[in-house]
């Protein structure tokens, strides 16, 4: 009974404050206070929508950068495109495990006018496959009877299958290895991967039929790997092969526009990227 009292009389002292039952809690405690001035409107900017397809345009010689809407099932996502002619530019391999960086990053760190992430690492950011910068082999083991290999042999860029050509020692400038194939050697889409029907973020790099390489990302949860493969195979960018490289939170492609970048940042650091200059 004196409980019951002690919170009347508490009640009464706050009944100006609004004070509701014990039972339910008051909504005018959160009101903000009534005011009789005019508000003032602010109008935004109204922005401009983004176009499902940007279409290709140059922004250096040989290098051409793309944006495109695309809808997989039930799911929708940008995609960010880069197509580059080997005899216009030129392709590096960058690794440096013990300082990884995003991909913008490592696109400030150099003269690059375009950087997309590499191959698959472990968490003390070592290369799973083969790596080899300027001339050497600087991480991974080559894969045998898996994936794939962007390699660069002088004026040469090849996306190859590591079915049909493994690695065999032969000389190369740059290179990295990953898995799997997403579009195999004359443009079919790889039907036998075993992907257990997950969606992340993608990172492809792919060989046209003119001889161009073509960095693809998606970089929304829309793509299974198989999926991505067929996308890429019955796409409009006429690919002969193309090699899945890391996805999830290593995705991402940057391309030098002037004072800015386009495209898609990695979400983490990466050690390994594979560059664009121009020649």
């Amino acid at each position: 009974m004196a409980v019951k009292r002690w919170m009347g009389w508490l009640c009464a002292l706050v009944l100006l404050s609004n004070c509701s039952s014990l039972d339910e809690p008051s909504a005018a405690i959160e009101q903000p206070p009534a005011s009789s001035a005019t508000p003032m409107v602010t109008l935004r900017p109204t922005a401009t929508p983004l176009p499902a397809d940007t279409g290709w345009r140059a922004v250096f010689p040989g290098l051409e950068y793309r944006e495109l809407q695309v809808i997989s099932g039930d799911r929708s996502d940008r995609l960010y495109l880069t197509r580059v002619d080997p005899a216009q530019a030129r392709f590096r391999v960058l690794y440096d495990p013990d300082q990884p960086q995003r991909v913008a990053a490592w696109l400030s760190a150099t003269q690059a006018i375009a950087a997309v992430n590499g191959n698959y690492f472990d968490p003390q950011n070592r290369a799973l496959g083969l790596v080899i910068q300027d001339g050497q082999v600087v991480g991974g083991a080559p894969y045998q009877g898996l994936g794939g290999m962007f390699a660069v042999a002088g004026d040469e860029v090849r996306v190859r299958w590591n079915i049909k050509e493994p690695y065999a020692g032969e000389p190369l400038i740059y290179a990295v290895q990953n898995f799997p194939m997403l579009v195999l050697p004359g443009g079919q889409p790889n039907l036998g991967i075993d992907d257990n029907q997950q969606v992340a973020p993608r990172t492809a790099v792919g060989q046209d039929r003119s001889g161009r390489i073509v960095f693809v990302v998606s970089s929304g949860l829309t793509f299974t790997l198989t999926d991505f493969g067929k996308w890429l195979s019955s796409s409009d960018l006429d690919l002969d092969s193309a090699l899945n490289l890391d996805g999830g939170t290593s995705s991402g492609l940057m391309v030098r526009s002037g004072d800015q970048n386009l495209g898609t940042d990695s979400w983490i650091a990466v050690p390994s990227v594979i560059v664009v200059e121009a020649k």
